[in-house]
């Protein structure tokens, strides 16, 4: 059973109780990233928008970093809502997108802060932390394949 369902105008997205209660995690895992001095998460989500210009980079996420910041907060927002909803929750195309990116930042940061840098390094994980990975994998294919439909 796919955990979302696209209706005519959005996806209804359906979590067990306990699925939910795991995925509650998702949002304190992503408030606690710290700053990309010290945090592999950090680095992977503050990633270089100009490899080659150092400056223009800083200079791009001082101009843009909370515009993003302000972004991925509207994001969790509707990702909690779905987590805090009793039932199945109707989302829009545009909140389906939303809850997308959150799942999406929700993985990279376990991978990075697990040290995954290449495919093969996913091999070498304890296997509940390749289980809690290819589960919000899986996840977003479901999502990602639902969402394909709205194209």
């Amino acid at each position: 059973m796919s955990h979302f369902k696209g209706r005519r105008k959005g996806i209804k997205a359906t979590f067990s109780p306990q699925e939910k209660m795991f995925l509650s995690d998702v949002l304190p895992l992503l408030a606690d990233v710290g700053n990309t001095s010290d945090d592999p998460a950090a680095r992977r989500l503050q990633v270089p928008v100009y490899l080659d210009d150092p400056e223009a980079n800083e200079e791009w996420w001082r101009l843009m970093g909370q515009d993003l910041d302000e972004a991925r907060s509207a994001d969790r927002s509707v990702f909690r809502t779905v987590m805090t909803t009793d039932g199945p929750a109707d989302l829009s195309v545009e909140e389906a997108d939303a809850f997308l990116r959150v799942l999406n930042e929700s993985r990279l940061v376990l991978a990075a802060r697990a040290g995954l840098e290449v495919e093969s390094d996913h091999d070498e994980l304890p296997a509940d932390s390749r289980q809690v990975l290819d589960y919000l994998g899986w996840i977003l294919e479901e999502l990602t394949t639902e969402l394909y439909r709205f194209l």
